[in-house]
């Protein structure tokens, strides 16, 4: 992955739509995806993973989510 950055929630409204982002579960482990919607008052965001579909992500998710440091 290179280098890279956790990114909390509350940085989430920062994210861009188009950019890669990584997802991590520990279920699952990383997985790609590109940010498609982005809440700006809210700890919400929408990934797109390449055909496999979207996911809203919400703050309180067990998810951790990567972006490029």
């Amino acid at each position: 992955m290179g280098a890279a950055l956790r990114l909390p929630p509350s940085k989430w409204s920062e994210l861009s739509r188009g950019e890669t982002v990584w997802i991590h579960e520990d279920k699952w482990g990383f997985d790609a995806g590109l940010v498609d919607e982005v809440s700006s008052d809210h700890e919400f965001l929408w990934i797109d993973f390449a055909g496999r579909g979207r996911r809203l992500l919400c703050g309180g998710d067990p998810v951790q989510v990567w972006t490029r440091g």
